[in-house]
Order: C-alpha cells, then structure tokens, then sequence
C-alpha cells in the first residue's frame, strides 16, 4: 500500500496547455514583428540608398571636388598608395596614391557585392565616384598648380599628376584627361543610382 501511495504522489501534473498556447501565440507575434521590421527595411533600404548616392554627388559637384570626413579620407588612402607603392619607380609611385584612392572603394564595393549586400555596394559604388572626380580636379590642376597639396614646399615639385603628364609629354592633355576622369566619375555615380532603382523595383515587384 505505501509503495503504491508513494508513486501516485510522484506523478507528473497534467500539462498546462493555456499556458503553452499562450506562449505559442508570443512566439509568433514576436517572430512577425520581426519579420514585418525586415520587410519594411527590406523596401526602405532603397530609397535610402538613392538619397545617399544623390546628397554624395550633390556634394562633389558643388564644392570643387572636396567633402569634409570623406574627402580627408581620401587623403590619407591617397598618401598610403604612395606608401605602398614608395619602392616602385617614380612615375608608379606618383600615379599610386590616385590609383589606390579610387581602387580601394571599388574593391570594398565588390566584396559587398560579392557577399549579396546592395545597399553597401550602392553606397561604396558612390564613395569610388566621389574619390574618382577628386582626382580628376587634381588632373585638372596639372597646368595650374593652386592647389595646396599635402607636405609640399611650395614649388610643386611634388605634384603627382604634373610630373606624370609631364613626362609621358602629355601637359598638352591634361584638360581632356580631367574631363574624361570626370565623366568616369559621374558614370560611376549614375550606376551607382541605378543599381538602387533597380533593387526597388524588383523588391516591389516581389513584395
């Protein structure tokens, strides 16, 4: 009798199954609120992506080519290229701080690309073409030498893109050269824009 009393008095309650469906019911509200979180951004990430791309390019064309934070950026990848590049002979070193400014935005670019992140590679895609039109003003400049270039003494002995062109004997080019990279520049920032629609359109078409 007493063995029989004492696993009746172990056995286990009986399920509280309002409880559990009122766990279930949490559960999927919270994981739909998550879901509809994602959607939205899903949409929204887009138009984004276009006002980022469009104040960049607003920004670059308007204030000569320089933009504060991003263009000092530049700058110091721009310096590094040389850097890099210091042991190489003198006209690549010169031609690598332009070089790297441009090519280092256009490979974070790809590897977002590559890892299926858009609205990275959008943004990054206009970063390439903001730093691309800055090179072009610093072409520009091969004739003229007014810009204040970093560590130089003033006689612009250090100007990268004068001593390319002037020994390649290509000075006479220089304003065609800066107009090309300009337009390089802008055609970077319009695939830029346009990978953006395109990303919307297709999202609101799936949605």
């Amino acid at each position: 009798m007493g063995t029989t009393g004492d696993i009746s008095e172990r056995r286990t309650p009986p399920p509280d199954l309002d409880a559990w469906a009122e766990a279930l019911r949490t559960s999927e509200h919270e994981r739909a609120r998550r879901r509809s979180g994602r959607g939205l951004w899903r949409v929204a990430q887009w138009p984004v992506a276009m006002a980022v791309v469009v104040a960049l390019a607003t920004l670059t064309y308007t204030r000569n080519g320089w933009i504060p934070l991003l263009s000092g950026a530049d700058l110091a990848v721009h310096e590094f290229g040389h850097m890099v590049f210091v042991w190489s002979p003198t006209i690549w070193y010169q031609f690598a701080g332009s070089f790297m400014q441009v090519a280092l935005p256009l490979v974070v670019c790809g590897y977002f690309f590559y890892r299926r992140d858009r609205f990275a590679a959008c943004v990054t895609l206009a970063w390439a073409a903001e730093s691309l039109n800055n090179v072009s003003v610093y072409v520009y400049d091969a004739t003229r030498m007014v810009l204040p270039l970093f560590n130089d003494d003033g006689s612009g002995a250090g100007h990268d893109w004068h001593n390319i062109l002037g020994e390649l004997g290509l000075l006479g080019w220089t304003d065609p050269l800066a107009y090309l990279v300009r337009a390089l520049s802008v055609a970077l920032f319009c695939l830029a824009l346009g990978l953006a629609l395109r990303e919307l359109l297709r999202v609101r078409r799936t949605a």
